[in-house]
């Protein structure tokens, strides 16, 4: 190393830094919570309603009326996590104050895990630097989204799962039951602990983990198995998931592409953002609106016979609810919903994959880049402006990092999947299965850390020229 980078290298590896940087991180953390005081995302209502909901013996948004509309939207980890807050602390809004706490911790975690692949301080505080310009992960403490209490469970399982030496006879059980938690708060998680055990088994080939990943998948079945059984119960449907959800974000995610700047008004009233990136020619967009509005026309023709007289009492309680809240239908109506949504997306990637490829390849880098609404930034201040570019740019910078220095650092033994696997695997998993669905940079917020732990110590180990491909071939050094 030159000597200006010796003496950075020093300041980072110093306990001071450490300090300094933690400190900027709570300043910029408090800064954008502050800012954001006065945002409430939509998502927002639905939770606060099935917490609400659970606290007065139901799990659903319309719980004030006096028939039953057993939810259908959500699973219940979020919301009773909610619900637990309100009940200790008596407001909805204590469960900022207990996410603030859980970002800390997260961190902390987080920093724990770096040691284990890289000892010293340099890796930790370049996590911490990296973390400075991220402010779309501290903006959830904020918001009553899953994205933090995610966050923190990530960070614990992998505490347990980089833990050196032998496992705790207890930590297959906490592992089962973290991951029960993230499933319970993002239902796409139920197929990540399955592949998790199967990585584990080709990476490690040992009986004992073998046998721990056993006991771990028992528990996170018991925790997986009350919601299918509620599911049983009230719509006669044995279903680990909700029973929207998959068909209908999928059919936006395939029109959004379409229809830039179009409000759908046929189901969630969602808004197709007006990327700056297009896929379709601008003259081309009111005729994809046609269609699209054929295409529901097509839909309600076969779902209104399924309306019922408890859906239309419903839907005219609406105006008088607590809270904004989400249609919860009868169960053939959402059933036979999503089929049809289902169905048509698929027949719309077999007719058109041109269009799908390029989209879906768009889609998968915007799932880690905060992108800019052109309606929006044009009737935005100047300020608003800089902040708008500031969230592409430090979300694009730290998305380029990873794709360029990750592979770089396991080409040159800097990292290895033998050791890093289950990071890969979290950030894969997060980053691939969303990608179908319609585009938000939130869906990979609960796993940021995880990449900042990867490019930290690429970074430090790029940067020195440590590499374990010979530490690793003659067995003198576990590879980090």
């Amino acid at each position: 190393m030159s000597t200006v980078s010796e003496r950075l290298h020093r300041i980072l590896d110093h306990r001071r830094t450490t300090f300094v940087l933690v400190g900027v991180n709570v300043l910029v953390s408090c800064a954008i919570i502050w800012a954001s005081r006065h945002t409430v995302l939509s998502d927002t209502w639905s939770y606060l309603g099935l917490a609400e909901g659970i606290l007065h013996g139901e799990f659903s948004m319309w719980w004030p009326l006096d028939m039953d509309y057993p939810d259908t939207f959500r699973t219940p980890g979020y919301p009773l996590f909610i619900a637990v807050c309100i009940t200790l602390f008596g407001s909805w809004k204590s469960t900022l104050v207990v996410q603030f706490l859980l970002y800390w911790i997260a961190l902390y975690l987080t920093l724990e895990v770096v040691k284990r692949f890289d000892p010293g301080r340099v890796a930790g505080n370049l996590v911490l630097l990296l973390l400075i310009p991220m402010i779309n992960v501290p903006y959830y403490i904020g918001q009553l989204y899953t994205e933090i209490p995610v966050l923190a469970a990530i960070a614990c399982t992998l505490l347990i799962i980089t833990r050196p030496g032998l496992r705790k006879w207890y930590d297959p059980l906490v592992l089962g039951l973290l991951f029960g938690f993230i499933y319970q708060c993002k239902p796409i998680f139920l197929l990540f602990p399955v592949g998790y055990v199967v990585l584990s088994f080709w990476f490690d080939r040992s009986r004992k983990e073998l046998r721990a990943n056993g006991i771990m998948l028992a528990v996170f079945g018991a925790t997986v198995l009350p919601y299918a059984l509620w599911n049983w119960s009230n719509h006669g449907v044995f279903k680990a998931t909700p029973l929207e959800g998959a068909g209908s974000y999928m059919h936006i995610g395939y029109w959004a592409g379409k229809i830039p700047g179009y409000t759908d008004r046929f189901y969630l009233q969602n808004f197709m953002g007006d990327e700056v990136v297009r896929f379709t020619p601008e003259d081309s967009i009111p005729s994809h609106i046609r269609e699209y509005e054929r295409e529901w026309g097509e839909f309600k023709a076969q779902l209104d016979p399924l309306f019922t007289a408890k859906d239309s009492a419903m839907l005219a309680a609406r105006p008088n609810m607590p809270h904004p809240v989400e249609g919860t239908y009868s169960t053939a109506y959402t059933l036979a919903r999503e089929r049809l949504l289902f169905q048509s997306t698929m027949e719309h990637y077999r007719k058109d994959p041109l269009y799908v490829l390029a989209y879906k390849s768009y889609s998968a880098v915007r799932l880690w880049v905060i992108g800019i609404q052109r309606e929006d930034f044009k009737r935005a201040s100047l300020m608003g402006r800089l902040q708008m570019i500031y969230a592409t740019a430090s979300t694009a910078a730290v998305f380029l990092l990873g794709i360029v220095l990750l592979p770089w650092a396991y080409r040159k033994g800097v990292l290895t999947l033998r050791t890093s696997w289950p990071l890969v695997a979290y950030l894969l998993y997060f980053g691939v299965l969303h990608v179908p669905f319609t585009i938000q940079a939130r869906y990979t917020t609960s796993v940021r850390f995880v990449l900042l732990i990867l490019l930290a110590v690429a970074i430090h180990g790029l940067w020195t020229g440590r590499g374990t491909r010979s530490e690793e071939s003659d067995g003198t050094k576990e590879p980090a």
